[in-house]
C-alpha cells in the first residue's frame, strides 16, 4: 500500500515537468514499473524503493543521451543492471580478473605460425561454444572465461561440446593463485587444469559462492597454454583461428552497464582491465565497415546481444584495443 501511494504522488507531482533531452520523469516512472515487472525486482522498503528509482532515472536519461548522438555506433539500453548505480555495478560485477603483478607467466608465448587465416568466424557456428552462463554477483568472470576457452578447444578437437564446471574452478583452484569469488586469472585455472582435468558442470554445478572442493569424474584434460603477446591484434586474430580465446577488458563503466548492441568504438570503456571473457570469432559490420572482435560475456543472455558483445578490432600489431582487448589474451591446448 506504501508503496502504490508513493507512485500516485510521484505521478501528480511529475505529471507536467519534462526534464533534459525531452525525456519526461512520467515517462521514466513508466518505464520503471515495466523494469521491474520484467526483471522481477522487489526493494526491502519504500526508501530503498524511491533510492532505486532515483538511480535507475539518472541511468535511463544517460542511456537517452548516448543513444541521440549520431556518432555512436553502438546502443545502451535498460537491462538489469539498470537500477545500479555506476560504483554498485563496478562492486557486484567487475573485478572477478586481477592482473598478475611481477609474475611470470606460467603459459609459453604463442608464436605465429604463418597459417592464412580467415575473414570471418564465429565458433558458434562451427558447435565450439556453449549457451551464455551467468556467474551472479560472484567475482568468477575469469573461471567462466577459462571454461569457454576449453570448452571450445575440447569441441574442435573431439567433435563434442560439453559445458565444464566453472564452480570445480572457483573450489578448487586456489593453490594456483585464484580466489574463488574474489578473483582470479584464466592462466591459472589452465595450469589447474593441466595438473587435474575438468569435470561437466553437470557434475559439478555452480552456486555463484565459494565452497568445498570436492572429487568428480574429468570428461577432458588440458595438456599446455599459451599467451598471445599483449597489444597484438593480429596474432591475437591468428589465435582466434584456432579457437576461442581467453581476454580481459575493463568493464566497469557505463558502456558495459547499459550495453545492447552495435560495436564499441569508444575508447571511453578504459584499458583497467578487471573482467574476463572470451573471444569466439570476428568480423565485420555489414553497413559500417567497422571490423570487430566476437565476445561472450557471463552476464546471462538478457544482456547485450543476447549475452554477447561486439567490440572494435584492428590489424596492429601495437594496439591495446577498445577496452583493452588485446592487452592479456591467453589459450588452453588440449
Amino acid at each position: 500500500m506504501r508503496v502504490i501511494l508513493s507512485v500516485a504522488l510521484l505521478c501528480q507531482q511529475v505529471s507536467s515537468v519534462t526534464v533534459s533531452n525531452k525525456v519526461s520523469l512520467i515517462d521514466e516512472w513508466d518505464q520503471f514499473g515495466h523494469f521491474l515487472a520484467k526483471f522481477q525486482k522487489k526493494y526491502p522498503s519504500l526508501e530503498e524503493f524511491e533510492n532505486r528509482f532515483e538511480v535507475f532515472r539518472e541511468n535511463v536519461r544517460s542511456i537517452f543521451a548516448h543513444n541521440s548522438d549520431s556518432n555512436q555506433n553502438f546502443t545502451m539500453a535498460i537491462n538489469r543492471f539498470s537500477d545500479l548505480s555506476p560504483a554498485e555495478f563496478k562492486k557486484q560485477f567487475t573485478g572477478g580478473f586481477y592482473s598478475p603483478v611481477n609474475k611470470a607467466s606460467s603459459c609459453a608465448v604463442f608464436k605465429s605460425t604463418g597459417s592464412d587465416v580467415r575473414k570471418s568466424l564465429d565458433w558458434r557456428e562451427l558447435g565450439a561454444v556453449t549457451p551464455v552462463k551467468d556467474q551472479g554477483q560472484c567475482g568468477s568472470c575469469w573461471a567462466f572465461s577459462s571454461t569457454g576457452a576449453m570448452e571450445g578447444m575440447h569441441a574442435i578437437n573431439t567433435g563434442d561440446l560439453i559445458s565444464l564446471s566453472e564452480q570445480q574452478l572457483v573450489d578448487c583452484s586456489k593453490k594456483y593463485g585464484n580466489m574463488g569469488c574474489n578473483g582470479g586469472l584464466m592462466d591459472n585455472a589452465f595450469q589447474y587444469a593441466i595438473a587435474t582435468g575438468m569435470c561437466s558442470e553437470a557434475a559439478y554445478p555452480y552456486t555463484a559462492v565459494g565452497g568445498t572442493c570436492h572429487t568428480c569424474s574429468t570428461v577432458t584434460t588440458v595438456k599446455s597454454c599459451a599467451d598471445v603477446p599483449a597489444n597484438n591484434q593480429v596474432l591475437l586474430k591468428e589465435a582466434v583461428n584456432k579457437g576461442p580465446v581467453s581476454i580481459a577488458i575493463e568493464a566497469d563503466t557505463k558502456v558495459f552497464q547499459s550495453y545492447s548492441k552495435g560495436v564499441i568504438t569508444s575508447a571511453s570503456c578504459g584499458t583497467n582491465l578487471d573482467h574476463g571473457v572470451l573471444i569466439v570469432g570476428y568480423g565485420s559490420e555489414p553497413d559500417s565497415g567497422i571490423d570487430y572482435w566476437l565476445v561472450k560475456n557471463s552476464w546471462s543472455s538478457s544482456w547485450g546481444e543476447n549475452g554477447y558483445v561486439k567490440i572494435q578490432r584492428t590489424d596492429s600489431v601495437n594496439d591495446a584495443g577498445i577496452c583493452g582487448i588485446a592487452m592479456q589474451a591467453s589459450f588452453p591446448v588440449v
